[in-house]
């Protein structure tokens, strides 16, 4: 099992920082007032009795005052701890800031954010999903989102497979054509599925964007990871609400034309870019959370709450492996594989025993 950090810990470290941070600024001023006074004393003095009044003015204050001192020191701390320190429960765990039901309401697994120099684990929220992008691999690292039967309609599949133009101006965006299937012969493969989406024909088109997609080979997309993406949508047909994180892992696949590292992407004219290239996953990963219909569902995760993990090949003969059901595993050997952390708001103690469980149906 994989070794759970403390999210209490985490939190104290960071304010923690907040203070060494205060008090390193108060010793530099206080080792500035030295040095003023050795070099001019006069100045050093005046400054000393500026000091001195000011200490004599928040005694006097704070002990005619207590409850205003206290209230103000209240807001001081507040100003100091971020938002996300200031979401924590009675019980002393951490809650979601996202609003339910939204994509990555139980966290976000790899700490993606939207900052340009986080360019590896570049964080982007749509609508329909959100995702962790890599533009070194010009692949997600993850995708998540919510599934239940609101998110089912009449919208056909669009096709419209397509560059994603909310990547950064100056980032490569991947084209619909440079997967070259029938060179490398791997599928565009959807992360959130097309099916997934078929509220309205936007929802649908959303999926189709090429930040979506990873090389996947035919006998993996088409086969064995399509039948555990139709018994998820069975799921949340039978009354389940889903939160499904899924996504790539390891380099290396295979199809009928070889195994492939990469997909290499040929230079286009008047194009600055260079070197450009597709990894290939060797396996590809998908965690789920179960709940039944309903509100509140951060409070209605307990131990009994199923969760389903998988970790598949990215390889030929995949449909002649079985059903999905021979390669489920622990949320915590995923964990150990990719580095990431799931369902980071809940409480340890839940956290803990549900990511080593393994799903029996």
């Amino acid at each position: 099992m994989a070794k759970k950090k403390s999210k209490g810990k985490k939190q104290n470290n960071r304010f923690s920082k907040v203070l060494s941070v205060i008090f390193t600024i108060f010793i530099v001023l206080l080792v500035s007032l030295i040095v003023i006074r050795k070099v001019n004393p006069e100045l050093g003095s005046k400054i000393n009795e500026k000091i001195e009044l000011v200490f004599k003015k928040v005694k006097i204050s704070a002990e005619s005052k207590k409850e205003n001192t206290d209230s103000t020191f209240s807001q001081l701390s507040n100003s100091l701890i971020s938002d996300s320190e200031k979401n924590i429960s009675s019980n002393g765990s951490w809650i979601p800031e996202e609003k339910e039901n939204s994509s990555i309401y139980f966290g976000n697994p790899s700490e993606a954010t939207s900052d340009l120099s986080n360019s590896n684990n570049y964080l982007m929220i749509k609508m329909q999903y959100a995702l962790s992008y890599n533009n070194e691999n010009l692949i997600p690292n993850w995708v998540s989102w919510h599934l239940s039967t609101d998110d089912f309609g009449d919208a056909e599949r669009g096709d419209d497979f397509r560059p994603d133009k909310e990547l950064p101006e100056n980032w490569y965006k991947v084209l619909k054509s440079d997967y070259q299937y029938t060179k490398y012969n791997f599928d565009r493969g959807h992360v959130c599925p097309s099916a997934d989406r078929t509220k309205t024909q936007e929802d649908n088109s959303m999926t189709f964007l090429m930040t979506n997609m990873i090389p996947q080979s035919s006998d993996l997309n088409r086969q064995i990871w399509k039948d555990f993406e139709s018994y998820e949508r069975d799921l949340a047909s039978s009354g389940k609400e889903l939160y499904i994180i899924a996504g790539p892992y390891g380099k290396g696949g295979t199809t009928a034309t070889g195994t492939w590292d990469y997909i290499e992407i040929p230079p286009k004219k008047n194009s600055s870019f260079t070197d450009l290239k597709i990894l290939v996953p060797s396996h590809c990963w998908k965690v789920v959370l179960v709940l039944d219909e309903g509100e509140n569902d951060y409070s209605r995760v307990t131990k009994d709450t199923e969760v389903i993990a998988l970790m598949m090949p990215n390889s030929m003969g995949m449909h002649k492996t079985g059903t999905w059901k021979n390669y489920l595993t622990s949320v915590d050997d995923i964990e150990e594989k990719t580095g990431y952390d799931f369902f980071a708001c809940l409480p340890d103690e839940i956290e803990n025993y549900i990511e080593e469980k393994v799903y029996l149906k």
